[in-house]
């Protein structure tokens, strides 16, 4: 019935955001056409230069994240009259993601995908999306992030010369081992899991009884093999990606953390662009954000039956396992973003959350009947 329920789901986002991308593109191609029987006539001034986008992207070129950005540049590309050209660099080309925010802070790079942590880096207030078990499913984050909060988030980037524009998908984060299933918290005591080198992550996973480790994505899967670390968290997507069912054995459904890999820009570089430039990337960039992120809803069965295929074991614990993970953590790293960020950051943030979800149920409430 839990499948069911959300294929339903599923099949109704993806029908009614079909919907407002055609009429959306509907629209822009309106605006550029005199007539539909006579030549197309560009919006775009013929004095305009032509520019190059260069995006660093470190997963693979298959990763919903970079599936988003080919649809992204596709569009772009299309609705300039390719005076605008995207370069999708994938598999880490440009480097690892810290260094890829480093180059486009500092304007020798235009682009870039990366995960919350590394972001953390130069912008703390990101921190908040490292508080674990903040989303219950992909609609709640969704909801969250293109609200008021996450403009908020992609606002404060601005004063580190960065430039949010999308929130291209990464997915929630679960847990892999290979010797120990983990079915509840008892079952994480001692071991020596990967982390992402993020002070909110090691902190989550201090508080669950583990030895965190941190080590670079781009070294992990030595990392397991060579048995440096028993498990390790990621989104599904990457452990497909990364071949982890060779070293692993098991995969633990706890979505402890949603991650999103925001797309991000040099602000410097994006105010000198031409609005016209500026208004055909930001479309393109909400059409690669929505285009990964159903990618990645979609494929998660699928992934789960194709781990499967290849020996691994899907756990997908309990909510009183799961409840008692965020018991155990959740408290504990909002305290410590709030003396990094403030108390008010985030309180307003959470109360963000709650209010997404007092919104999804009203008017359901009927008769005293819900």
């Amino acid at each position: 019935m839990k499948k069911i329920i959300v294929a339903i789901i599923s099949i109704t986002l993806v029908i009614v955001v079909s919907f407002l991308l055609i009429s959306m593109v509907n629209t822009i191609m309106k605006k550029s056409t005199v007539d539909q029987n006579t030549v197309e006539m560009t919006t775009l001034s013929d004095d305009f230069e032509n520019i190059d986008i260069r995006i660093s992207a470190c997963n693979s070129n298959t990763h919903p994240q970079s599936l988003g950005l080919f649809a992204m540049k596709e569009y772009i590309e299309k609705e300039s009259d390719g005076k605008i050209q995207v370069h999708v660099f994938c598999n880490g080309q440009l480097g690892d993601e810290e260094l890829s925010l480093a180059q486009v802070q500092a304007g020798t790079l235009e682009m870039c995908t990366a995960s919350i942590a590394p972001i953390t880096t130069f912008q703390k207030k990101f921190e908040v999306l490292d508080i674990p078990f903040l989303f219950n499913n992909y609609e709640e984050a969704w909801m969250v992030l293109d609200s008021k909060a996450g403009q908020e988030l992609f606002d404060s980037l601005e004063s580190v010369n960065l430039k949010g524009l999308a929130w291209m998908e990464n997915g929630f984060r679960h847990i892999s081992t290979k010797n120990v299933p983990v079915n509840k918290m008892a079952d994480l005591k001692g071991l020596k899991i990967r982390t992402m080198n993020a002070p909110m992550h090691i902190l989550n996973f201090t508080s669950l009884g583990c030895n965190p480790t941190p080590i670079n994505f781009s070294e992990l899967y030595m990392a397991m093999s060579q048995n440096i670390v028993e498990g390790q968290e990621n989104p599904l997507a990457n452990v497909w990606d990364l071949n982890m069912f060779e070293v692993q054995k098991y995969v633990s459904l706890t979505g402890h953390i949603y991650d999103s890999m925001p797309l991000i820009c040099n602000n410097n570089w994006w105010n000198q662009l031409p609005k016209e430039y500026q208004t055909i990337i930001q479309q393109g960039s909400m059409i690669g954000q929505n285009y990964s992120r159903f990618c990645n809803f979609n494929r998660e069965s699928v992934l789960e039956e194709k781990l499967t295929e290849k020996g691994m074991t899907i756990i997908d614990i309990s909510d009183e396992a799961r409840q008692e993970m965020k018991d155990a953590t959740q408290e504990v790293v909002a305290n410590a973003v709030r003396k990094e960020v403030g108390n008010d950051f985030v309180t307003e943030f959470l109360d963000c959350i709650d209010g997404v979800r007092k919104e999804v149920v009203k008017g359901l409430t009927k008769g005293g009947v819900k």
